[in-house]
């Protein structure tokens, strides 16, 4: 009774962004309400947080994505995806490329940015958790590169939506623009979801293609280190595909079409919950040269996202 006294605010605010996700006048704000509603509660009350947010947090996102699947059509997905595959290339491979010249320049631990140029450039955290498992990396250098990168995705799921009123980009342009400048999946389809369906199924499909690079990376990285190698994909990515497939398939619309919305009210879900680690202790622990590399990666791989998505 006591843990759950401790927790109840938490969890009242929790189900606060999940009425906002409900609710047809606050619906298409609701992802960026819930980040700010997280980041309020967790300063105000940081001891309200439940154990295994993080668990929480990946559970909501994972589910998210895969029931976004089922608003789309395979074809859809496989004519994205292939396209996908040479813009994901290439902005990988110039931010990879630019971070470990970068690292040089900075006096930070050398592993704590090459972290933070692996999170940049294929899919934030997901990416920093996967490589840091095959390098020799201490706990210190995960949690400020996490930190970094987690600081960005808060600043990209206000300012791109913002941005796109500016810029002359049709919704699916600047679904593949967040695909390829945002680190995290859970912001990409935050910061789309504000232009409407096309612009999020683009979105989605993008960066889902562009979180498969995890794989041979990881695999180069581990050879590199003298380990075994092993290949590995997404699992919720396999569900993904899934999904569009039964949809593609099966003469159920109106079904797919309520669970491709429940996964809206999932992303505010993970986003609250995102919210709730941008805690001020997280700016202390990332330190002002970590940050500055961390923004000038991105700064080039915002650039370079316009561009490849301008000729899309």
């Amino acid at each position: 009774m006591e843990t759950l006294r401790t927790h109840a605010l938490f969890f009242l605010c929790l189900a606060l962004a999940v009425a906002l996700a409900l609710f047809p006048p606050t619906a298409p704000y609701a992802v960026g309400m819930a980040l700010v509603l997280g980041a309020v509660v967790s300063n105000l009350a940081p001891g309200a947080a439940p154990p295994g947010l993080g668990k929480m947090r990946k559970l909501a996102l994972n589910s998210a994505v895969v029931l976004f699947g089922f608003g789309l059509n395979i074809r859809q997905v496989i004519s994205v995806g292939g396209q996908g595959f040479w813009q994901t290339a290439a902005s990988l491979a110039v931010i990879i490329s630019l971070g470990f010249i970068l690292l040089r320049f900075f006096k930070v631990e050398a592993a704590t940015l090459k972290l933070v140029t692996f999170g940049t450039s294929i899919c934030g955290g997901s990416a920093i958790a996967a490589v840091s498992s095959v390098m020799k990396v201490r706990d210190e250098d995960i949690g400020v590169a996490m930190g970094v990168v987690f600081l960005l995705n808060a600043v990209a799921l206000v300012a791109f939506p913002l941005l796109s009123s500016l810029l002359p980009l049709t919704p699916e342009q600047y679904g593949v623009w967040c695909a390829l400048s945002i680190h995290d999946t859970s912001s990409v389809v935050g910061a789309a979801a504000v232009l409407g369906d096309a612009s999020l199924q683009t979105a989605t499909i993008m960066k889902l293609t562009r979180t498969l690079w995890i794989t041979p990376i990881v695999f180069l990285i581990s050879l590199r280190q003298g380990e075994k190698g092993k290949l590995s994909i997404p699992l919720f990515i396999v569900f993904f595909l899934l999904a569009s497939l039964t949809a593609s398939v099966f003469p159920f619309a109106p079904l797919f079409k309520t669970l491709a919305s429940s996964g809206k009210v999932l992303m505010a879900v993970a986003l609250y919950i995102v919210g709730f680690g941008l805690h001020r202790n997280v700016l202390k622990k990332v330190g002002a040269q970590g940050m500055l590399f961390g923004m000038l990666l991105w700064a080039v791989s915002i650039v370079m996202g316009y561009l490849l998505a301008s000729m899309s």
